[in-house]
């Protein structure tokens, strides 16, 4: 297989958000993995297509478990448009970078975890600039632990509130900003703010997100990486508190 670096890294910085090792299924169409993270709060399904590849050989289909953060390790010494070369045997994975070659062993897949993602029909679902988003993220990284998600016929808000009443933040995306806006009922739930700031932070190729709200429901986002040649969806237990 050969693929260009940021490719790789992208991959490697959404798994890593939850977990330092995970099994990816190499299959024809592509690779495949599901991740959740030690405390059952969090997980993340994602996918590349082979059309992400510039080239893409693999014969039947191979499942292999892989210690992704000494991947980043590997993946540090490169530049964003390097082509990396990466072969596996069964025992272990490697990686060319021009005249580099670096090996690391590959883990038992069965001792790792698979989780099944949950079909969940969440009533409210907003489709917009993933860069909004982010702003609401950050704005309450400084001040809280917790942020809260709250859907109306007309708006989202994302809100957060500190250890006093006036460290507060709130980020408002109207209907009329949306890409997407299916509402069914007013909805609010909480959410951890560290997982959703490490998965946003992740998504480097990503331009718009899917988020989708129910009251006291888990979180469900999905976004398109790599110029639409992989998908990837992630899913946050609630946090059933007031802020």
């Amino acid at each position: 297989m050969k693929v260009d670096a940021k490719t790789i890294r992208e991959f490697s910085n959404i798994i890593i958000t939850l977990v330092p090792e995970a099994r990816v299924d190499f299959k024809p169409e592509g690779l495949f993995s599901k991740v959740m993270d030690p405390a059952h709060v969090a997980m993340i399904a994602l996918e590349i297509n082979k059309e992400a590849f510039q080239e893409y050989v693999l014969d039947g289909e191979e499942n292999l478990g892989m210690d992704i953060d000494k991947m980043r390790n590997v993946l540090k010494l490169s530049g964003p448009n390097d082509i990396i070369d990466i072969k596996f045997d069964g025992k272990k994975i490697s990686f060319k970078l021009g005249n580099l070659n670096v090996s690391t062993p590959l883990i038992d897949p069965s001792s790792l975890t698979t989780p099944k993602i949950p079909t969940i029909e969440l009533p409210n679902k907003i489709v917009t600039d993933i860069s909004y988003l982010s702003t609401g993220i950050k704005a309450a990284e400084g001040i809280a632990e917790v942020v809260t998600f709250n859907i109306r016929a007309e708006e989202l808000k994302i809100y957060s509130k500190g250890e006093t009443d006036s460290e507060t933040t709130e980020l408002t995306i109207p209907k009329s900003m949306a890409k997407e806006f299916i509402y069914t009922s007013d909805a609010r739930s909480s959410f951890a703010l560290d997982y959703l700031s490490k998965f946003i932070r992740s998504l480097e190729s990503s331009q718009e997100i899917s988020i989708s709200v129910g009251n006291d429901f888990p979180l469900r986002m999905e976004a398109n990486i790599l110029n639409g040649k992989g998908r990837v969806t992630f899913l946050l237990a609630p946090r059933i508190e007031s802020i």
